[in-house]
């Protein structure tokens, strides 16, 4: 296992790297770093080589000066396979990390073999209405401390990529052709009826959803998730 820092255009990307084998992108949820996929890392990386990698304005890397972006996310993306001279992955991608996998499988199509995302959303009215109204508020005394302290501004920045910022269309998620899995859990903070739209637009993917699991079933049920993704990893 070996823990680099990348550098892209105006920032440095941290990504933990460990096992041989296909090469398979992790990227966590909103607010979170590369350790929520600790049970992933350990399971995957006897097949495959696992890049755990923290977003842009999350965990060890940095913020940088402009506005998060899901266009500056993906292009950090890039400039991680490029210096690992990877020319096409698999990725997992849970909660905002799986919105952020959507949009790079939809805009660099060529870049990657297998898609996995678990509590994706690819509108902001996807989210359950409690969990929405969470954000709202959070962001509404961001807004206002941001004006005076940066730590708040950033933290405010990440909270938009969750609602101003997601800026994906049924075109979108159309133009994705290679196989995909979309898991979610029957108790999750998506609505179900939105997890079912994004399996619909999404021609051939193949949706499961975890009975008595919430939006963090890649950890309550690791062991079921775990063999659920790599029977479809492992599926030629």
């Amino acid at each position: 296992m070996k823990s680099m820092y990348i550098r892209t255009t105006d920032v440095e990307i941290y990504c933990k790297i460990t096992g041989t084998g296909e090469p398979l992108l992790l990227l966590h949820g909103n607010g979170e770093d590369h350790q929520i996929f600790e049970h992933q890392i350990i399971h995957f990386s006897k097949q495959f080589q696992v890049i755990a990698m923290d977003t842009r304005g999350h965990g060890r890397s940095e913020h940088g000066k402009e506005i998060l972006t899901f266009k500056k996310i993906a292009q950090d993306i890039l400039a991680v396979l490029n210096y690992l001279n990877l020319e096409k992955i698999m990725i997992m991608g849970f909660s905002d990390g799986g919105n952020i996998a959507l949009y790079f499988a939809s805009h660099y199509p060529k870049r990657i073999n297998k898609l996995v995302v678990i509590g994706a959303n690819y509108k902001v009215n996807g989210l359950s209405e409690k969990y929405l109204t969470e954000i709202r508020r959070e962001y509404a005394v961001l807004n206002i401390l941001g004006n005076y302290f940066s730590k708040a501004e950033k933290k405010k920045q990440v909270i938009d990529l969750m609602w101003h910022q997601l800026d994906l269309k049924v075109d979108d998620l159309l133009a994705i052709k290679v196989p995909t899995l979309i898991v979610a859990g029957e108790y999750d903070v998506i609505n179900e009826s939105h997890t079912i739209s994004i399996h619909k637009w999404i021609n051939g993917s193949e949706l499961v959803i975890i009975p008595k699991a919430s939006h963090f079933l890649m950890i309550e049920k690791y062991e079921e998730f775990n063999q659920l993704v790599e029977s479809f990893l492992c599926d030629v």
